[in-house]
């Protein structure tokens, strides 16, 4: 009997990863923004330039990571960085000024981002060719989970126990959740272990061997070309996708973080709001996968230009029945309907970002080449939570961003129609 494919253990480990990965997502600290600020008198935007110092630093920190994870492979990689993570979160419990906020959060929102996020996006699309789209999407489940539970968790725990023992115990989840399954369970590529890509089978030679050494190379195992660094970045999709891919954080981060406070300022109970952004977060768990294999089905970045215009729509419609909400259980019930949607279509995005850039470029050096796209990426996912919250403090409401993330979200649709992927130089006549 055919033993299961590993490269599905690869995608369980990466799932509970990305899991406690979304215990620094910008949603947690949202929660945590307002008992902080009244205690310490911070402004928002100043809580929200945590978000920023690590996002920016995490970017330049995957330059680094990027490289080793194609080298060395993602099992200590991963360990150490969960091991870091955790005690960043667990140090909160003990701030008492701004700047142990950033040392602290901060570092831990860089670990996760440069990091964690790259190694569980290069990993899995190692593993996967064909049905990459949906392995990803399961991947991504698991961050979508995250920001169901956890926020719950956090909110809990801050009624009843104060914001500190919080910070504690969101530590501790973190670790347990997926630290020791990291380091038992990760493997680099299925090559290493005699595998091919997608669990095929192996393609033995006339003598009935696989190969040299019992493993399988690289280059027979799947048709995917291997670029290097320098080649990609001579390519527009290249650049292309790199813009697209800074565009979208940065909207999208500037809405997760957001929407929290804007529902309160709303007259929503805390209670109620943490129940939007769980029914975002519980239906983007149905959105990964769905849409994880339309990108298997489809040509990716039709795919990708129709889940962000159709999130741009969403989230107008979203903002517009929260500021004009009727009374009664209808309104409430319109707004809990948009946010389901708005679940599915942005936890849908988070799988074919990682997927195009494999599909792109390979998964030989996936690593060095998606690492170098991060610095912007994660500049623009610092920017977009500061824009916002700058906005609000000068002008006493969120409109004005909110509006211009929306334009943004139909601006990246536009151009990622206009993407093509890149041809080989080995194949340029």
């Amino acid at each position: 009997m055919r033993k299961p494919f590993y490269g599905w253990i690869i995608v369980g480990v990466s799932f509970l990863i990305g899991f406690t990965e979304s215990g620094v997502f910008q949603n947690i600290l949202s929660i945590f923004m307002k008992p902080m600020v009244a205690e310490f008198g911070w402004t928002r935007a100043s809580v929200t330039g945590a978000i920023a110092f690590g996002s920016i630093s995490g970017g330049l920190l995957s330059l680094v990571v990027g490289p080793i994870l194609d080298r060395y492979g993602p099992r200590m990689v991963a360990f150490w960085g969960i091991v870091f993570l955790s005690l960043g979160l667990g140090a909160m419990t003990f701030v008492n000024h701004l700047w142990q906020l950033y040392l602290f959060f901060g570092v831990g929102r860089m670990i996760a981002v440069g990091v964690l996020s790259l190694a569980i996006s290069v990993t899995v699309a190692n593993w996967f060719v064909r049905q990459r789209g949906r392995a990803m999407g399961i991947t991504r489940v698991g961050d979508r989970l995250g920001s169901a539970l956890l926020p719950l968790m956090v909110q809990f725990l801050i009624l009843a126990l104060g914001w500190r023992f919080a910070w504690g115990t969101l530590g501790a989840v973190v670790f347990f959740m997926s630290g020791i399954p990291a380091l038992l369970f990760l493997r680099h590529r299925p090559e290493d272990m005699g595998l091919l890509p997608d669990g095929a089978s192996p393609v033995f030679d006339k003598k009935g061997t696989e190969g040299h050494s019992g493993r399988i190379e690289a280059t027979g195992s799947d048709s995917e070309q291997t670029w290097t660094r320098a080649q990609a970045t001579r390519t527009r999709a290249f650049w292309l996708l790199t813009f697209v891919n800074s565009l979208i954080p940065f909207m999208q981060a500037g809405i997760n973080f957001h929407i929290y406070p804007f529902l309160t300022d709303q007259g929503f109970s805390e209670t109620n709001a943490v129940l939007v952004l769980t029914t975002v977060a519980v239906f983007g768990m149905a959105g990964s996968p769905l849409w994880g294999i339309l990108a298997e089905k489809f040509r990716i970045q039709r795919i990708l230009a129709v889940n962000v215009a159709g999130n741009g729509l969403l989230f107008l419609l979203f903002y517009w029945a929260v500021l004009f909400r009727f009374d009664g259980a209808a309104g409430t019930g319109l707004i809990f309907l948009l946010a389901a949607l708005h679940g599915i279509f942005h936890g849908g995005r988070n799988p074919m970002l990682p997927v195009i850039w494999a599909d792109f470029f390979g998964r030989r050096s996936l690593g060095s080449i998606y690492s170098l796209a991060n610095p912007l990426h994660f500049t623009a996912n610092a920017i977009g939570p500061v824009f916002a919250g700058l906005c609000f403090d000068l002008f006493g409401s969120y409109a004005f961003p909110f509006y211009f993330f929306v334009a943004t979200f139909f601006l990246s649709a536009i151009v990622t129609l206009r993407m093509q992927p890149p041809k080989h130089p080995s194949r340029v006549p």
